[in-house]
């Protein structure tokens, strides 16, 4: 690529409309699962039984995710704000136990998904050479990615790329799509231009809409406490960092393997009442062994020691959990600041699937204390079991 460099810039981060404490949502889904256990009987006329709802409390408080490690989170579903359940748009569970077939979840995720891609691309904006859009909550033909180019007109310019039910570490397999998409400083563009070339990476991540009450094992309540609604779109650019507008991340090396004989672990199924989740208590362990040896190797296709850059760099933990980053951080012997960051965004936002990266990226670009030339160190985990990295460095 001669002196041009992969760079990831102008983060867009869309926030989903509702803002939910902790808390008061661990008990609205205690109060979702009593109301569809009152949906099985024919006899209890959707009356729910209190002490069910005490018992589901009591349980999301043993095996949830407590407001100690997540205060909020965000979700693009009004139901979650309120306990009418007339009036929900997807949770009533008049009819069913399970909730709303996968037919109702999908058509929720296309309006959604129409609204956010019309914030992030408005005809305005100079189109991207190519668009991908990642999720893995909702497929939908045409595409909310596909319908932005040809409403804007974007068509001769833009090609849309669909990176689908990858997990939570999409968006690092989405750079690699990117810099093949834009590689070579030279590259023919679609509408028959010569030179650098964008490629956008749009993340629709709607996780709340695959809520499953239809299962309250320990497994599914760690997830339903866990998960968020996310949406973010950035650029990627063959680019000189004299050429930047702003701050951005370099991107130095990347990595993915898959752990052997971890194939159980993690698992996201389509099924007829929406997504189901399967993930396994001992992911950290069987993450933990593979990491270092794995990091290392990040490290050594930069040209650069791991043991080296470790004290300073800071760390882009993607958090599938809280012990992912306390594991990471034990292992490493890292300090609080350097996985500070990573911690914040869990707190503020919870797991946002393929989109929680990427909010950890905004951040350190934005962050005027953090200065240019500082490491970062990106872990994401997914089924696999997967384990993705990059070593990026922040440039202005």
């Amino acid at each position: 690529m001669g002196d041009y460099r992969l760079i990831l810039c102008h983060f867009q981060s869309i926030q989903p409309g509702f803002l939910l404490e902790q808390e008061t949502t661990l008990h609205w889904l205690a109060l979702a699962h009593a109301r569809a256990e009152a949906a099985k009987s024919p006899y209890s006329k959707g009356l729910i039984d209190e002490s069910f709802v005490s018992h589901m409390d009591n349980l999301f408080r043993r095996f949830g995710c407590s407001s100690k490690h997540i205060r909020t989170r965000r979700v693009a579903v009004e139901d979650f704000t309120h306990t009418d359940w007339e009036r929900m748009q997807l949770f009533s569970f008049a009819d069913n136990p399970h909730g709303p077939t996968m037919s109702q979840r999908s058509d929720c995720f296309r309006k959604i998904g129409k609204r956010v891609c019309g914030k992030a691309f408005p005809e305005s904006l100079d189109p991207p050479d190519h668009l991908i859009h990642v999720t893995c909550t909702g497929y939908i033909s045409p595409s909310c990615a596909q319908e932005v180019v040809v409403t804007n007109r974007w068509h001769e310019r833009t090609v849309v790329t669909h990176a689908y039910h990858m997990g939570c570490h999409a968006s690092l397999p989405a750079i690699r799509i990117a810099n093949g998409l834009i590689s070579g400083a030279s590259s023919l563009r679609q509408d028959g231009v010569t030179g650098p070339q964008r490629a956008d990476i749009l993340h629709t991540e709607v996780c709340s809409i695959h809520l499953q009450t239809g299962d309250p094992s320990p497994e599914q309540l760690v997830v339903q406490s866990l998960f968020a609604d996310g949406f973010i779109k950035y650029s990627v650019v063959n680019s000189t960092p004299e050429a930047l507008a702003g701050s951005g991340l370099f991107v130095e090396s990347m990595h993915e393997v898959l752990i052997p004989y971890t194939l159980g672990a993690m698992s996201w199924d389509c099924t007829e009442w929406g997504m189901r989740m399967g993930l396994s208590r001992d992911v950290p362990h069987m993450i933990a062994a593979s990491l270092e040896t794995f990091v290392e190797e990040l490290c050594r296709r930069a040209g650069v020691s791991f043991q080296k850059i470790r004290p300073e760099a800071l760390f882009a933990i993607h958090p599938g959990g809280p012990k992912i980053i306390d594991r990471v951080q034990e292992m490493f012997h890292l300090s609080e600041e350097q996985i500070r960051i990573s911690r914040t965004i869990m707190a503020t936002c919870g797991n946002m699937s393929s989109a929680t990266l990427p909010h950890i990226w905004e951040a350190i670009v934005s962050e005027s204390s953090i200065p240019d030339g500082t490491m970062v160190v990106s872990l994401a985990f997914g089924p696999g079991l997967s384990i993705s990295g990059a070593l990026m460095t922040k440039v202005s």
